[in-house]
């Protein structure tokens, strides 16, 4: 059974990419997953002090205990998806906390590489407009770092909740969550 950590960057309940998270995740369990979601906007998670205490007290952070429980889902999965709009040509701050906080996994010496890294993105703009180069810079040089393999899939032209629900998207995730649980 495949281990899916799931982690949203929207505090957009009814949002786009919170819709996406939803049907992937419904999708994924559904083909027999083992799904864990984190919302990063209800995590307590400010960026990483760099004080390299990671895991010397028994937490992945040595302030940040929000943290925790995500780096032992990180840990345990084969497959780490990231659900967010773009905000400002970039990651939203509550997912680039979480990120920032991969710092822990080099300082405490686990080893995380062989894990599959997934971004599902929206925006308000087309996505040929070039609004998620800095998410896609940010997000696959993280995993070349980590040692992920890494795909994206942006939606663009979706800054009214709900619009992506006009689009075929969510039957995409469905696709896409089948063959990552697999």
């Amino acid at each position: 059974m495949k281990k899916i950590t799931v982690i949203t960057g929207s505090p957009r309940k009814a949002g786009n990419s919170n819709a996406l998270a939803e049907a992937f995740i419904q999708s994924a369990e559904k083909a027999g997953a083992e799904v864990m979601r984190f919302d990063a906007c209800k995590l307590n998670i400010i960026g990483c002090r760099a004080c390299n205490g990671c895991y010397k007290n028994g937490h992945a952070c040595a302030f940040e205990h929000g943290f925790d429980a995500v780096a032992d889902a990180i840990l345990a999965s084969d497959v780490v998806v990231f659900t967010m709009p773009v905000y400002w040509f970039t990651v939203p701050g509550q997912i680039k906390s979480i990120i920032d906080h991969f710092y822990a996994f080099m300082v405490g010496g686990k080893d995380v590489k062989g894990k599959h890294c997934v971004v599902l993105a929206t925006s308000g703009q087309p996505v040929d407009s070039g609004v998620h180069k800095g998410i896609t810079d940010a997000m696959k040089g993280s995993s070349d770092f980590l040692g992920w393999s890494y795909e994206e899939h942006f939606f663009g032209n979706m800054n009214v909740p709900g619009a992506i629900r006009e689009t075929d998207a969510l039957s995409q995730m469905q696709e896409i969550a089948e063959r990552l649980a697999k």
